[in-house]
């Protein structure tokens, strides 16, 4: 049994919308297409059981990790509640890059949604993992050639 993007997104969508104190417009066919192409290790474009179940308990500790630093319980983020919710899981960013992401995943008046902070701890991860795999001696520094640029910036 394998997930398809489409799939994944009916899922997401079912299960989002029982959640009435998160505000969002759902997830979007690029959102879950991003999430497959984390979580695909065999390269099917499609999540296996093991995928899928990984995924999920990723979303459902996000969806924790949101719940708690939502602190003003609007069912968005603000920036500086968006701060510490991806430092809790894990991402400490240095003040430029949050500016960047925060402008990249805000609703202009509202904030950051829950379907918003999903793709972009999603976009965080698979941008560290490969940088990770690029950075072969841990020297925070990675060199990686056309090729590899490309599949970081399309693919991630």
């Amino acid at each position: 049994m394998e997930i398809s993007v489409f799939e994944l997104k009916t899922i997401l969508n079912r299960v989002i919308a029982r959640h009435k104190d998160l505000k969002t417009d759902g997830f979007s066919l690029d959102s879950c297409r991003n999430m497959v192409n984390l979580m695909d290790k065999d390269g099917s474009a499609r999540l296996g059981l093991v995928e899928f179940q990984i995924l999920w308990n990723k979303i459902r500790s996000w969806l924790t990790i949101f719940r708690q630093y939502d602190l003003d319980k609007s069912g968005t983020m603000s920036s500086y509640e968006m701060r510490m919710a991806l430092e809790s899981a894990g991402f400490k960013l240095n003040n430029k890059l949050h500016q960047v992401v925060v402008a990249r995943y805000a609703d202009a008046e509202t904030g950051v949604d829950f379907d918003n902070f999903v793709c972009c701890l999603v976009k965080l991860e698979t941008m560290f993992r490969f940088f990770h795999s690029m950075d072969r001696d841990g020297t925070g520094t990675a060199v990686m050639n056309l090729a590899e640029w490309l599949l970081l910036t399309m693919c991630g």
